[in-house]
């Protein structure tokens, strides 16, 4: 019988096939400044939202693609998150599900 592997042996076996244009934007940045909760950032297994001194970085190439941030944000927050999913071939590529 085979081992069973962690979440994260799970995770780290995933690859990604990213685009050069982020399929993650914000409509306004503005709106993200002025956002108490932040909801993106706490939603995200993958830790793709960060808070910098005064903006959000989005790091869109480790994206699992879950849309919990998007719902969050519009749910939550202020609304500013755009959520696409990646075009063609691009994006995650799960090796477990």
């Amino acid at each position: 019988m085979a081992a069973r592997l962690s979440i994260s042996e799970r995770l780290g076996a995933n690859s990604f096939q990213t685009d050069k244009t982020p399929h993650l934007t914000l409509s306004d940045p503005a709106l993200c400044t002025r956002c108490e909760l932040k909801p993106c950032i706490r939603v995200c297994p993958a830790e793709v939202y960060h808070w910098d001194t005064d903006h959000l970085r989005i790091n869109y190439e480790n994206c699992l693609e879950l849309g919990a941030c998007r719902v969050a944000c519009h749910q939550l927050g202020n609304g500013a998150l755009r959520w696409e999913f990646p075009p063609g071939t691009r994006g995650v590529i799960y090796r477990y599900g």
